[in-house]
């Protein structure tokens, strides 16, 4: 009985350890709408291991990325500063907004020039 209990033990901490923080956020601007699916361990800020399915609005056109968190000052203290996303020549990136509160900027560049940008909020 011992051993058993010993083994219950060790198998939900090892399975605890495994434990994917599976998050989505939903982004809604005038131009584009967008959901990020969050697939790493509960409690990281940095993970390369984020999902983008993004829609024009306008055109109604859709892409959906592999990408990263974006952070600053890792590894000691990190600080989570948006998303990004790339596809060949082109970046897609997320960022809180300084112009309000639950507001993000989504900007979408070719070769490191802005080519298109919405504001909206993300939830």
């Amino acid at each position: 009985m011992e051993k058993y209990k010993l083994f219950l033990f060790f198998f939900f901490t090892l399975m605890s350890s495994f434990t994917y923080a599976k998050s989505f956020s939903h982004f809604e601007g005038k131009k584009f709408k967008a959901t990020i699916e969050y697939n790493c361990h509960e409690g990281n800020l940095t993970c390369n291991n984020v999902h983008l399915n993004s829609t024009n609005i306008i055109d109604n056109s859709t892409i959906s990325l592999d990408g990263e968190t974006i952070n600053t000052n890792c590894p000691d203290i990190c600080n989570f500063r948006g998303y990004k996303f790339k596809n060949g020549k082109y970046n897609y990136a997320f960022y809180p907004s300084l112009t309000g509160d639950s507001l993000w900027d989504y900007v979408v560049t070719l070769n490191d020039k802005v080519i298109a940008k919405d504001l909206g909020i993300m939830k």
